[in-house]
């Protein structure tokens, strides 16, 4: 435990020394009881869009998001586990689910898959909940530019991301497109064996860089929540007082 919050706090550490500080305390919007995902509720409405990358087999987030905010939830995931979970329950009508993932381009990604039986953590890299010696599993992604054409979108409010190691490459290559995106809740798997904080740190700086303020990093420092600036020029104050989702779990 004592080691785990050392390193935790050397983590919260070299985030303030690259400049990336919250700058409000904030409430979390609870989706995992662990850390959440917050929000800045000014910014969000019954016509905002949502994007929801990585479901596994949890969406107490995205049920809360319909329930406060009355929204619609596009959520993703091309992991079979996943897949057949959110077959098998009984859904809002406000959330619509789409069997094919994130990436840097339209095809198929190969993922490993978890150790744990009834695990949802499909990887496309070899993490150390994975099995790297079994055969891999295919799935079915695309480009955000791919995805928002098809459902008809061209911006997106509040735009979750867990999708296990693959937002090092689909992010730059969603900044690189110019999408206007309001909120961008990502987790950060740099603690990954594949993955460094080097690589981390040139995603964050590029985030930085590119006009999104943080307002949140979790304990464990792996989940980050951005706000872009264009929207707190417009807003009475330097941050929007992040919202506290309480909904039950679906």
């Amino acid at each position: 435990m004592l080691a785990n919050q050392i390193k935790h706090s050397f983590r919260h550490f070299r985030f303030r020394c690259m400049g990336l500080k919250p700058q409000e305390p904030c409430q979390v919007a609870w989706g995992d009881r662990r850390y959440g995902w917050p929000i800045c509720p000014e910014f969000v409405h019954a016509n905002s869009i949502v994007y929801s990358f990585g479901v596994g087999a949890d969406v107490v987030w995205d049920t809360a998001m319909i329930r406060q905010f009355g929204t619609q939830v596009y959520a993703f995931d091309p992991t079979p586990e996943a897949i057949e979970w959110v077959r098998s329950r009984k859904n809002r009508p406000e959330f619509h689910f789409f069997d094919f993932g994130i990436a840097s381009f339209d095809g198929v990604l190969q993922f490993y898959p978890p150790k744990a039986p009834g695990r949802m953590h499909f990887s496309q890299d070899r993490q150390k909940f994975n099995w790297p010696n079994q055969p891999t599993v295919p799935g079915k992604v695309h480009r955000l530019s791919t995805i928002m054409k098809m459902l008809g979108h061209t911006r997106i409010d509040v735009l979750k991301m867990d999708v296990e190691g693959t937002e090092f490459e689909c992010l730059p290559e969603i900044l690189d497109t110019g999408v206007e995106i309001d909120q961008l809740l990502i987790e950060i798997h740099y603690n990954s064996p594949t993955r460094s904080w080097s690589e981390a740190r040139r995603l964050l700086r590029r985030l930085m860089d590119t006009g999104f303020t943080c307002f949140n990093i979790s304990a464990r420092g792996l989940e980050f929540s951005f706000v872009h600036q264009r929207l707190l020029a417009g807003s009475k104050s330097p941050i929007a007082a992040p919202s506290r989702i309480t909904a039950l779990a679906s």
